[in-house]
């Protein structure tokens, strides 16, 4: 048996065009943020820019966006304005809302100032505030310049009309969107207030000018949509209520604590006035500060005439007065005078009480005499009538004894009802 040579085995190796499990991580990692990339362009959102004056407590990625009450984006980002003075918002808006982002669009934050006035607002002390959107018409945009209030004027598709008012008080401490009401119906909003000092009179004034919005004044035929026809329509309307008594005021509302606004209602017995132009301008006549200002300026003039009053020399003259009474009081001459009216008064109770008896006695007396003389006209009368008589002159004599026997009657009995006027002397008697 011979050895032959050995065989050789050859593997068939097929090549295949999958490249390798190992790729399929890439791969998958690609697919997935592709997805995510489709699913941000699809459903992701609007940057809108919106400036403002102050952060208020907003932060990047938890501040929202709302629009009538509902979430529709939030703030991405927080950066300073190149000048310096402001903030830009940079706000992620839902690409379904995108359509609202208009010219006529306005942003403003609720919560960033909260008052009491506005309980909403107060959430904003704990959760800070939040961005809201009112959408108006115009071109599309994304850059907007927002306020930390809302804006009571009217949108800007309509008209507002714009007054000077020179108030009195703190009116630096009304701010621009403070709101402008008219018999407690908000009509229009502030826009700014100045503080002017004139050389030559050397005073202060500070007018602060206001906007009205027609549509809020209540014109039973509607409002017109220019501004010339609504300047002239709601020109007629103040003129007619001026003259009435309507004046602009500074207030707060709540009292003290509230934010300040400017309030147009009727004021009794104000001064005649009407409106003015000055500078191009038409001012609304002014009153004194409403409410808790009123009172305090009221109180200061108060204390003013207070403080006027010779109160310090009044205070001499009472002391004075008084040490005069005071050494008069401890007079010798005063103590024996009073001693001397005690002594008496004790010494007449004493002899009224004495007499008292002998009063009634003689009361008693004075009515026996009186029957006595009663008695003996009525046996003189029988006798006349008995044809006994012939004197003319006796019935006379009888008629004087009866009058007499009834003063004597009555005198016994005032006697008897009041025994001291023997001693004290009728009342009124005394000279």
């Amino acid at each position: 048996m011979s050895d032959g040579p050995p065989r050789r085995t050859q593997a068939d190796v097929k090549r295949t065009s999958w490249p390798g499990w190992i790729w399929s991580v890439p791969i998958a990692a690609l697919a997935v943020a592709g997805w995510l990339g489709i699913r941000a362009l699809v459903q992701g959102g609007e940057k809108v820019t919106v400036t403002f004056d102050n952060a208020y407590g907003m932060k990047a990625d938890d501040t929202s966006v709302t629009m009538r009450g509902l979430k529709i984006g939030s703030v991405s980002e927080l950066t300073l304005a190149p000048d310096g003075r402001h903030i830009k918002a940079i706000l992620k808006i839902d690409r379904a809302e995108q359509q609202y982002l208009r010219s006529g669009t306005r942003f403003y934050l609720h919560g960033a100032k909260p008052d009491i006035g506005d309980p909403s607002s107060l959430k904003g002390l704990i959760s800070g505030p939040q961005i809201v959107m009112e959408p108006g018409p115009g071109k599309p945009a994304r850059e907007f310049a927002g306020t930390d209030r809302a804006p009571a004027l009217a949108p800007e598709h309509r008209p507002t009309v714009r007054y000077v008012v020179y108030l009195s008080g703190p009116a630096g401490e009304l701010e621009p969107g403070a709101p402008v009401e008219l018999l407690g119906f908000p009509v229009g909003t502030v826009i700014k207030t100045t503080l002017n000092y004139d050389p030559r009179t050397g005073s202060l004034t500070t007018p602060a000018e206001i906007a009205l919005d027609p549509s809020q004044l209540g014109f039973v035929n509607g409002t017109p949509r220019s501004s010339s026809d609504a300047k002239t329509l709601v020109d007629t309307m103040l003129e007619r209520l001026v003259a009435e008594g309507l004046r602009a005021q500074l207030t707060q509302d709540p009292p003290l604590v509230g934010s300040r606004k400017v309030k147009l209602d009727f004021v009794q017995d104000a001064p005649r006035a009407t409106l003015m132009t000055e500078n191009g301008a038409t001012v609304i006549p002014a009153a004194s500060s409403a409410g808790v200002d009123g009172i305090i300026s009221k109180t200061d003039q108060i204390m003013a005439k207070i403080n006027g009053l010779p109160i310090h020399e009044t205070g001499e003259d009472v002391r004075k007065t008084v040490s005069q009474l005071r050494r008069l009081a401890s007079s010798p001459k005063i103590r024996d005078t009073i001693s001397h009216i005690d002594g008496a008064a004790a010494q007449a109770d004493k002899t009224l009480q004495q007499v008292s008896p002998q009063i009634r006695a003689l009361a008693a007396q004075l009515r026996e005499t009186a029957s006595e003389v009663e008695s003996t006209a009525r046996a003189a009368n029988r006798t006349l009538g008995q044809g006994g008589g012939s004197q003319n002159d006796l019935p006379d004599t009888l008629r004087e004894l009866t009058n007499t026997a009834r003063s004597i009657r009555a005198l016994a009995d005032h006697l008897d009802e009041h025994p001291e006027e023997l001693v004290q002397g009728r009342p009124g008697n005394a000279k």
